[in-house]
C-alpha cells in the first residue's frame, strides 16, 4: 500500500510530466543539460559549499540553462512530436523530484551498528510512519546512498559512510 510520501511523490512526477509536455521541446532542451551540469558539478562543489548552496546551484544552472535554451533556434516540430520531446525532459524532472522527495528525510548514523538509519529517531511520528510505509523511500535512499555522484547530488548534507 503506497503511504503519503508515495503519493506525494507520484503527483509531483505527474505535474513535472504534465508540465513538460505543455512547454515543450523548449523545456527539455533547458531542463536536460542542468541536470548533467549539476550532476558533474555535485560531487566536485558539495564538500565546499554549506548546506544550502546545492539547493542555490540545482536553482541558478536551471536558470541559466533556460535563458540559453531560449537562444537555440529550434525547428518547428509537429504538436506530437514537441509533446513526446518535452514530456521525456518531464519525465526527467519528475523523477528527479519524486526521488527527492523520497529520500530526503534526515537520516543518523547509528554507530553500534555502524550502519545508517533513514528516517532518522529525531522525526515526528506521522513523518516517520510514512517513509516507513513507503515501499519505495527506504531501497532508494540506500541505492543513492551506495553511489557516490548520486550521493553528493540528492544527499549533500549526509557525511556518514
Amino acid at each position: 500500500m503506497l503511504s503519503w510520501l508515495d503519493l506525494m511523490a507520484l503527483v509531483a512526477l505527474s505535474a513535472a510530466l504534465a508540465l513538460g509536455i505543455r512547454q515543450g521541446a523548449s523545456f527539455t532542451l533547458a531542463f536536460a543539460p542542468a541536470l548533467l551540469l549539476y550532476l558533474l558539478l555535485a560531487p566536485l562543489l558539495a564538500p565546499l559549499l554549506p548546506a544550502w548552496g546545492m539547493p542555490w546551484l540545482a536553482g541558478g544552472l536551471g536558470l541559466a540553462m533556460a535563458y540559453l535554451a531560449q537562444w537555440v533556434p529550434l525547428p518547428p516540430l509537429r504538436p506530437a512530436l514537441e509533446g513526446l520531446v518535452g514530456g521525456l525532459g518531464g519525465l526527467l524532472w519528475g523523477l528527479l523530484l519524486a526521488l527527492t522527495l523520497w529520500v530526503s528525510f534526515p537520516s543518523e548514523f547509528v554507530a553500534s551498528t555502524g550502519a545508517l538509519r533513514y528516517p532518522s529517531e529525531q522525526i515526528p511520528l506521522g513523518v516517520k510512519k510514512g517513509i516507513v510505509q513507503s515501499p519505495f523511500a527506504r531501497p532508494l535512499f540506500d541505492w543513492i546512498a551506495s553511489h557516490p555522484t548520486l550521493k553528493a547530488a540528492l544527499l549533500p548534507n549526509l557525511n556518514h559512510p
